[in-house]
């Protein structure tokens, strides 16, 4: 077990990131896709189990490009 003054580094450290097709927030051991944007390189693309099952569009926060 760890000892408490571990558990409080790590608590709510860590921000989710949000699908960038609907904006929901994508958990840790979901079904999810990241990748970078395949334009700019830049961004980090995120969709969520729905949407990427569901091949809906997203849009790169940086250059603006959309994809499936």
């Amino acid at each position: 077990m760890q000892a408490p003054e571990e558990r409080q580094m790590y608590a709510g450290s860590y921000d989710m990131p949000n699908c960038n097709a609907c904006g929901k927030q994508v958990h840790p051991g979901e079904l999810s896709e990241s990748f970078s944007c395949p334009k700019c390189k830049k961004a980090r693309i995120w969709r969520c189990e729905g949407c990427k099952g569901k091949s809906k569009k997203y849009k790169c926060p940086e250059c603006g490009h959309e994809g499936k």
